[in-house]
Parts: structure tokens; C-alpha cells; sequence
């Protein structure tokens, strides 16, 4: 009898190995199907069981999709080498290219702002005329590039496959910022220079913040169609180091948050470790940026990333602040649950609030405002980062300078305790 319970048992055994085994064949012989947040699209299009044609033009299933050389242009490619970037598709690629020539574009409206703003004091009416003259012509040369490149997401509509509908957003997205800046060729084509110089002046500063602030918008949206298909593409693990990286604060940018979560999860693929983020914002910043200027306000956004990574307890090993965009911080708290990161969070939005910034003898106000959340288990990327920035926000709209916590309720306040701050003075430099 013992011998046949024995028997029996390893039948059973041998049977539901094999099950197994076939199983993950099936699987494996599948086409993968990757369910995107921001962009529904699949990865892999289900081939066509439909037999090839009798006169002997292939059938879909035979056919292969093209290789990236094949509809990526050239002049992308190189580009694209030269920065040893890697692109697997031509809205990748678009957005890449797009995302380092919108740097190149950002740095020629600084240097006319700078410029601008030398003049500033003794002003006259050919250095302005000048000004506006190049600030023209930079703009002329961005508008090309950004015509170029949607020319070739149109001509490649039919090609895109599974990224067809991120390519019409990418395309759009270049329309609508198309349409902002020939407004504002439109507004430098009414001034007249024979008005008070000084309101010239403050004119072609506000119309070049606002170009500048385009500038941003725009690379924000091709880092996030970047992040987009590199999660979709499941990607996220073999990224480039020197993608994941902010160049001006030295924290991790918005693609080393994304892999930085891909493998916290990666590694607690049953999510049971605590994981907590709190968004940050430099509130009032624009007004800074306009008063002092952008290559100023570049210095404020680099001392702030550097004090923020300087707040952070390294000594508990999973901390780390990351620059989100523009003024916009995100601080990760692993393995630390909603009210410990909220005091933390609110331990550092007080140490800021009780620093002195200095820029060329003058003191500056520097204030934050905070939302804080926990990953729930079935958490994706897009949807934490939703939830702590309206948590962001809602701070915002409720004074600034405060702290917001979403436990699954919606935004909250805290009421905080005060915390012991030492004070300290950060000098930025000129």
C-alpha cells in the first residue's frame, strides 16, 4: 500500500512537470502584449494565420518589419551615435534627436537673454534691434528642425505600427508648440522701437522666458515619450548610465527615476517592501526666472538638487532625491512607509524654508511645497508619480510652502511638528 501511495505520488509529479513545461512553451510562443499607461499600444502585432496568397505574394505573417536603418534617416542616426544613443524605432529616435537639439536651441535663447540683459541699463536702439534680429533668426532655424522632424513621423505614419498613436501625439505636441512660436515672431514684429528702450527691454524679456518655458514643456514631453517606449519596450533594465543622469544638478533625471522604481519592483516582484515618493516644487520660481534670469535660475535649481541630495540619509541606504523636471524634485524613500517619509519630507521642506540662498549680495526667498504617497501594490510608474504630484499641487494651491499626503483618501495636510533646523547660508555663485 505504501509503495502505491509512493507510486502515485510521483505520477502526479511527473505529470504536472511536463504540464508545466508545456505551458511555458505556449507562452513563450506567444507574442509578448504590454499595456502602457500614457500611450495604449502593443508591442508585438499578432501574426496573421491567413496562408499566403496562391499567386505567391507573402502574407503578413511573412512579412518582417523593416530594421531601424530602414526608417530612421540618416542624419538622426548620426546624431544620434555621436551622443551614443541607442534607438530602436523613428519616434524613439525623433523624440532623442529632439530632446538634444532642444537643449542646443535653449542655450542659443540664454545667450540672447544674457546679452538682453547686459544691455539692459545703458540700452539703444540698434543693440536692441540686434537682439530681436537673432532672437528672429533662432527661432526661424528651431522652427525648420521642428518641421522637419514631424514631416517625418507624417511620411512614416503608415510604418509606425504599434507606435503610430505616440507618433500622432509627438507630431501635435511639435504643432502646437509650432503654432506658440510664431506668436511670439508675430509679437517681435510689432514692437516698436521707438518707444521707451527700457520697455523694449521688458518685452523681449518676457517674450524669451516664454520661449525658454516652451523650450521646457517640449523636452519634458520627449523625455516622457522616451520613458514611455522604453517601458514598454521593457527596456528599462538595460539603460545607459548616462541616460539616467541630470547634466545640471548631477541627481538622477526623470529615465533614472523610472529605471531606479523598475528595479525596486524588479527586485520585490511580489511588492512587499515599503516604498514612499514625495514630489517637490520651488515655489515662485518663474518670477525668479524672469527677474534674474534663466542661466541664474539654472544655478538656483543646481544649489537647490545639491542641498536636497545633502538632506537625504544616505546612512539608511535607500533615500535619494532626483530632479523630476524643470524646478521639480522627486524624493524616494525606499523601504519607508507614507508618515515616515512625510517627516522626512517635511523635515526638509522646513530645512530649505530655513536657508538663506544668497545670489550677489541678495537674499533670496527659497520655498518648496511637498505631496507625499505610498506604492500600492498594483501601482504602476505614471500612476504614483500621478498621485504625489496632484498631492504636489493641491500643497500648492493651499498657501504653498507645505506639506500634502495622499494615503489612498486623496491630498491631505500635515500638521507638522517643528523640527530643530540648523541654519545655514548657501552662496550661488555669479
Amino acid at each position: 500500500m505504501f509503495l502505491f501511495l509512493l507510486l502515485m505520488i510521483g505520477a502526479n509529479l511527473l505529470i504536472g512537470f511536463c504540464a508545466a513545461v508545456r505551458v511555458r512553451q505556449l507562452i513563450q510562443s506567444q507574442p509578448s502584449i504590454v499595456s502602457v499607461e500614457t500611450a495604449e499600444v502593443f508591442l508585438n502585432e499578432i501574426e496573421d494565420p491567413t496562408p499566403a496568397k496562391a499567386n505567391g505574394e507573402p502574407s503578413k505573417a511573412d512579412a518582417s518589419p523593416p530594421e531601424p536603418e530602414d526608417i530612421i534617416p540618416y542624419e538622426y542616426l548620426a546624431a544620434l551615435e555621436e551622443e551614443s544613443v541607442v534607438a530602436n524605432s523613428l519616434v524613439e529616435a525623433s523624440a532623442q534627436v529632439l530632446r538634444l537639439e532642444v537643449g542646443k536651441y535653449r542655450a542659443r535663447l540664454i545667450e540672447i537673454e544674457s546679452k538682453l540683459r547686459e544691455t539692459w541699463y545703458q540700452p539703444t536702439e540698434d543693440a536692441l534691434h540686434e537682439i530681436a534680429e537673432r532672437l528672429d533668426a533662432v527661432n526661424i532655424d528651431w522652427l525648420d528642425k521642428q518641421a522637419e522632424a514631424a514631416q517625418h513621423l507624417d511620411d512614416s505614419q503608415q510604418g509606425l505600427g504599434a507606435y503610430a498613436d505616440i507618433g500622432s501625439r509627438l507630431s501635435h505636441t511639435l504643432f502646437e508648440q509650432t503654432a506658440q512660436i510664431e506668436t511670439t515672431l508675430s509679437n517681435l514684429q510689432q514692437i516698436d522701437f521707438q518707444d521707451n528702450l527700457n520697455d523694449v527691454c521688458r518685452k523681449l524679456v518676457l517674450e524669451i522666458v516664454r520661449l525658454v518655458d516652451l523650450c521646457h514643456d517640449l523636452r519634458d514631453k520627449m523625455t516622457e515619450t522616451i520613458v514611455t517606449v522604453l517601458r514598454a519596450e521593457k527596456r528599462l533594465g538595460t539603460v545607459d548610465n548616462g541616460m539616467k543622469f541630470d547634466s545640471l544638478t548631477g541627481l538622477k533625471n526623470r529615465t533614472g527615476l523610472e529605471c531606479q522604481i523598475f528595479e525596486w519592483w524588479r527586485d520585490d516582484i511580489r511588492r512587499e517592501r515599503a516604498l514612499s515618493v514625495a514630489a517637490l516644487d520651488v515655489d515662485e520660481f518663474r518670477s525668479l526666472n524672469e527677474r534674474l534670469g534663466t542661466e541664474v535660475g539654472d544655478k538656483i535649481i543646481a544649489s537647490v538638487g545639491k542641498h536636497l541630495s545633502d538632506c537625504m540619509r544616505s546612512d539608511r541606504g535607500f533615500e535619494y532625491a532626483m530632479r523630476l523636471e524643470g524646478q521639480r524634485f522627486l524624493l524616494f524613500f525606499g523601504d519607508i512607509g507614507p508618515r515616515g517619509a512625510t517627516s522626512a519630507a517635511e523635515r526638509i521642506r522646513q530645512t530649505i524654508d530655513g536657508t538663506s540662498f544668497e545670489f550677489d549680495g541678495e537674499e533670496l526667498e527659497i520655498r518648496v511645497s511637498v505631496g507625499v504617497t505610498e506604492a500600492k501594490p498594483d501601482d504602476s510608474i505614471p500612476k504614483l508619480l500621478t498621485r504625489a504630484i496632484t498631492a504636489l499641487r493641491t500643497a500648492k494651491k493651499n498657501g504653498r510652502n507645505r506639506t500634502f499626503i495622499d494615503e489612498g483618501q486623496g491630498p491631505m495636510p500635515i500638521d507638522p511638528p517643528t523640527y530643530q533646523i540648523r541654519e545655514k547660508v548657501i552662496t550661488i555663485a555669479k
